[in-house]
């Protein structure tokens, strides 16, 4: 819902947050990231209900998963790296269809990415199948079930891209369903 929120309203995530603050109290943990393109130059923004704090990345390469940003999971900082290698071998608009898949072959890595202190003191249980990008617990019916995708040039031509697991869902050999949608942001 805050998600569909936000896109729907005309604010500035700064502004958006603070409006919402109230009701995020009444919320589970969750971390709201946001992308504003001001003059084709990105700025990204996470709140997260946890700490009640904005904070704003100027990195180009930038991670989240289910922990507060400042103190991210082991597979999301391995992940950040991997991305950044993705992006820095695929350059070229020529390699966009390489590009595109290796980042969701990064996505669906089910390498585990331990130890993880953090993962093991919140599911002791879990923590090995929750170590890795791509999350699968068939006993559970627990796991990552989309992918998404959303690049954006610089002069504001976006491809969204989705790969999600078709129904009935077979966790252990999905089907997955590709949807791609093509539009234009004006800055």
């Amino acid at each position: 819902m805050i998600v569909a929120d936000y896109v729907r309203n005309d604010k500035p995530a700064t502004l958006y947050v603070e409006d919402m603050k109230n009701d995020a109290k009444e919320c589970n943990d969750f971390i709201f990231v946001s992308l504003e393109l001001i003059n084709s130059t990105p700025t990204i923004q996470a709140y997260n209900n946890v700490t009640d704090e904005i904070i704003a990345y100027t990195d180009t390469c930038v991670g989240f998963g289910n922990s507060l940003p400042q103190n991210p999971l082991k597979k999301v900082e391995a992940g950040k790296q991997m991305l950044q290698h993705i992006c820095t071998k695929y350059k070229k608009v020529t390699m966009k269809k390489a590009f595109i898949e290796e980042l969701f072959h990064l996505l669906k890595s089910e390498e585990r990415h331990l130890p993880d202190q953090q993962l093991e003191t919140r599911r002791p249980d879990l923590y090995k199948e929750l170590s890795s990008i791509f999350v699968c617990v068939p006993k559970g019916r627990y796991g990552t079930r989309t992918h998404s995708l959303l690049l954006i040039t610089k002069g504001g031509h976006a491809d969204l891209i989705e790969h999600t697991m078709q129904e009935p869902i077979d966790p252990l050999n999905p089907t997955w369903v590709r949807s791609e949608f093509q539009f234009d942001i004006e800055f």
